[in-house]
């Protein structure tokens, strides 16, 4: 696989975690440089940031625009960067999913005598996603000439699945070793649909947390410091008459540290329930990439609304 233009810069080059980001740009099938991709992410981004900043501030005349401009430059490029991420485990979840009925396939295939090459080939031909194109990647290592352990070490270095890599590195062992194949293959399938039929169960009775944590994290907590950063600013506020200039200085730049604190709050507490929310559903951390924006754009929403809506009710300074 060509990394390209990571490659011909010697600090890039060894960055594992740009190489990991090519590897999700190859397996979604986007046809881009990694640094391009991560370059034209950030342009994307800022112009995103910047128009609605523009927007907020010229047109609405929005009071807090350099924050939601902020604010949506970030949610941009998350969302930029990861979704090649996320394209990449789709794929890698449709291959999972399709595995254990190849594995029984290629089992009993190889039951009624046919050879390695036929029951891939068997595989190939049938409706299985993204693991056909896999398969025929296999085949063809073959019809060149290649020995069937090196023709399938291409599934484990093509797909990064703990599962998948497992099971491939039990396949070519187990041919290795001359132990029969097709039994291997059947124990291996029923453990793979196990596994799955546990992950979606673990999905289904996370249900009603993920719920919370949303609501808790992206609506709830918003709406409290929305109230709370109102009334902190009636607190800390006072007629003109009755206090001297300085003190009323002193008094709006402790609002604007008090509103400046709870959104960096709100970003921190959002960063984290996007983690616990990963963790407890995906069983990862790296899946948080797929709530952050969204409970991001949630909960800021939520904070904005809640302070117009406070102050329109007790009659607070915006």
């Amino acid at each position: 696989m060509a990394i390209g233009y990571l490659e011909q810069v010697p600090f890039l080059r060894n960055m594992k975690i740009l190489k990991k980001y090519a590897t999700y740009l190859y397996a979604a099938e986007f046809q881009v440089d990694a640094t391009l991709w991560l370059m034209l992410s950030a342009v994307v981004a800022a112009f995103a940031g910047i128009l609605a900043w523009f927007i907020t501030k010229e047109i609405i005349g929005f009071e807090q625009h350099l924050q939601l401009g902020v604010l949506i430059f970030i949610v941009s490029l998350d969302l930029m960067i990861g979704y090649p991420y996320l394209k990449a485990q789709e794929r890698v979840d449709m291959i999972e999913e399709a595995l254990p009925d190849a594995l029984r396939q290629i089992a009993d295939t190889l039951k009624a005598g046919g050879t390695y090459e036929y029951a891939l080939r068997e595989v190939a031909n049938a409706e299985y996603g993204p693991l056909r194109k896999e398969m025929n990647e296999i085949l063809r290592k073959l019809e060149e000439g290649q020995n069937f352990e090196n023709s399938i070490k291409s599934l484990y270095y093509n797909v990064d699945s703990r599962l998948v890599k497992r099971t491939t590195m039990i396949i070519i062992d187990s041919v290795a070793a001359g132990a029969g194949l097709t039994s291997i293959l059947e124990e291996i399938a029923e453990d793979v649909r196990a596994i799955h039929r546990i992950n979606r169960e673990r999905k289904t009775k996370t249900v009603m947390q993920t719920i919370f944590m949303f609501t808790a994290g992206g609506i709830i907590a918003p709406i409290i410091f929305g109230f709370t950063s109102t009334i902190a600013g009636i607190l800390t506020s006072a007629p003109a008459s009755i206090v001297s200039e300085a003190i009323r200085e002193a008094s709006l730049h402790s609002i604007e540290v008090i509103q400046n604190s709870i959104q960096f709050y709100l970003f921190v507490e959002v960063f984290f329930t996007s983690l616990m929310i990963s963790l407890i559903r995906e069983g990862r951390f790296t899946k948080s990439i797929i709530y952050f924006p969204i409970l991001l754009l949630m909960a800021y929403l939520s904070y904005i609304l809640a302070k117009i809506g406070s102050s329109a009710i007790v009659g607070g300074v915006k």
